[in-house]
């Protein structure tokens, strides 16, 4: 699973709306609900429990309760907090069941605790039990769409679910089907899109927007390849005041990072992280300093060392120690210490888990044992920095004889120069580069050729070039190899649907 697809899956957040007899987001559960989302948990657990001592039978602490255990599991991957909270499902369930049937949350929260509960068994390998819990979920919603259809809450749980769906490759669509799914990544992006510009009198269903924009923005740039759309989504936390409450949110701080890095805007996730001042209290978001170390290492800063050093050291889950291991290595490679990268990229053969891509690519690059190239690795951390035009300098001042060892050289020399023009807006070199490196990649066990005809998909698509466009999605999609290949196929899935639709 990739990081920018777990995390969307299992990210899902649900506000509350109206007030009803027992189901009042009355002001303590608003600011506990705030709480949480900034990652001041302790605050929020007191506020909760002053709201139960003053109103005992409304349920939405209940109900935000589980958001604390939810996030912590998420973004902690603790496997003892996870064994030790689960049980706290069933106990909540139990009492929001005695809730009021012909409310529109008593449904809508049964959905929301069964399918934060799934997006959490996800990381520790639970998927019998979360496959249910998502079915659970799913049903629920339906069902209060169906009888509540101006419930706007029900938007985002069926957007994030129908993405999913849409993402499910062709072959397996009869399972889906099945179990009773059925949705497009269009429809789950207009839900959400449905949410996001609501203007209406409520003041509660505005309270939606954060969640929203998080969402869409992800969706937008891991999946759909709009860059310049999920920095307009981006700029809606810094402009609306609904929105800027969430300032100092770590969830907001990592959604911003990401999109940053993803569109080569290296130095504002640097300046977002040292101008990111978690309040006391605030419960810790170790993945920042991984994050920060990537910034810090795309322009070749030494200083990326302590960073994945320290998110080495304090973060005590499951995924990405393979990949931080490999990174911190690289600190080392590009000062030209090898001994130091052998030594410490051991680590990513023994250390973590091989569960999402990272990792997956980490251990390849350690089973190989095989020196990176200075110079392509260079080159590959520039323009991942958007420093562009370093990057190509690299590459065309770099004698080709002083580190082209393997076809698999070749292959990922040709990628990154069609990389480079591609963002320089160079259309034909990119086109050129990325045949090329399909041309000579594509019977390799590496990334590179089916990236290559992903970015080729992208290119036909934006020309009107649908059947180009539709070949080198389903070449991506078909290809095998060892790196990134559920990001990769997903992405090329998404180009897919989007054709379908274009063309329906």
């Amino acid at each position: 699973m990739s990081r920018s697809l777990s995390f969307l899956i299992s990210t899902f957040i649900f506000l509350s709306g109206p007030l009803y007899s027992q189901y009042d987001f009355d002001t303590n559960c608003q600011k506990a609900y705030q709480e949480i989302l900034s990652f001041r948990f302790k605050d929020a657990s007191f506020l909760l429990q002053q709201e139960k001592g003053q109103h005992p039978d409304n349920l939405i602490p209940v109900f935000l309760e589980n958001y604390i255990d939810f996030f912590k599991l998420f973004t902690g991957e603790d496997k003892l907090m996870f064994e030790t909270l689960k049980k706290n499902k069933s106990e909540r369930l139990d009492i929001l069941e005695k809730g009021d049937k012909e409310s529109p949350f008593y449904t809508f929260c049964l959905a929301g605790v069964n399918l934060q509960w799934a997006f959490a068994r996800l990381k520790f390998g639970e998927y019998t039990t979360a496959a249910f819990e998502i079915r659970r979920a799913y049903l629920l919603l339906k069902e209060n769409e169906k009888r509540f259809p101006d419930f706007l809450p029900n938007q985002i749980g069926l957007g994030i679910l129908h993405i999913i769906v849409g993402l499910v490759p062709e072959q397996y669509q009869w399972l889906v089907s099945l179990a009773g799914f059925e949705g497009t990544i269009t429809e789950g992006m207009s839900e959400l899109q449905s949410v996001l510009v609501y203007d209406g009198d409520s003041k509660m269903f505005a309270l939606f927007k954060p969640e929203a924009c998080f969402y869409m923005a992800f969706v937008d740039v891991n999946l759909l390849n709009n860059k310049k759309e999920s920095l307009s989504l981006i700029h809606r936390f810094d402009v609306d005041p609904q929105l800027k409450a969430y300032s100092q949110s770590p969830l907001i701080v990592y959604a911003k990072c990401s999109i940053y890095l993803k569109n080569g805007k290296n130095d504002d996730v640097i300046s977002l992280l040292e101008n990111y001042h978690p309040a006391p209290g605030t419960y810790p978001f170790v993945f920042l300093y991984y994050l920060e170390g990537l910034a810090r290492l795309n322009r070749l800063d030494p200083s990326s060392a302590a960073l994945f050093d320290r998110f080495l050291k304090e973060f005590q889950g499951i995924n990405y120690i393979k990949a931080g291991y490999q990174k911190l290595a690289w600190t080392y490679l590009i000062q030209g210490d090898t001994v130091m990268y052998k030594k410490v990229i051991m680590n990513a053969g023994t250390a973590g888990n091989t569960i999402v891509d990272e990792d997956k690519q980490a251990r390849s690059e350690q089973n190989v044992e095989i020196i990176p190239a200075l110079p392509l690795l260079k080159a590959r951390l520039l323009y991942d920095g958007g420093y562009y035009q370093d990057a190509l300098k690299v590459l065309l001042n770099t004698p080709l004889e002083s580190y082209m060892r393997s076809k698999k050289d070749l292959a990922e020399y040709l990628y990154r120069l069609g990389r480079i023009y591609h963002a320089q807006g160079n259309m034909l070199k990119a086109i050129q580069y990325y045949t090329a490196a399909v041309e000579n990649g594509r019977n390799l066990p590496h990334y590179f050729a089916a990236s290559a005809a992903l970015n080729l998909g992208w290119i036909y698509e934006e020309e009107g070039n649908f059947e180009g466009a539709d070949t080198n999605f389903r070449l991506c999609a078909s290809m095998r190899y060892d790196e990134y290949e559920n990001s990769l196929r997903q992405k090329a899935k998404a180009g897919l649907s989007r054709l379908k639709n274009s063309q329906n």
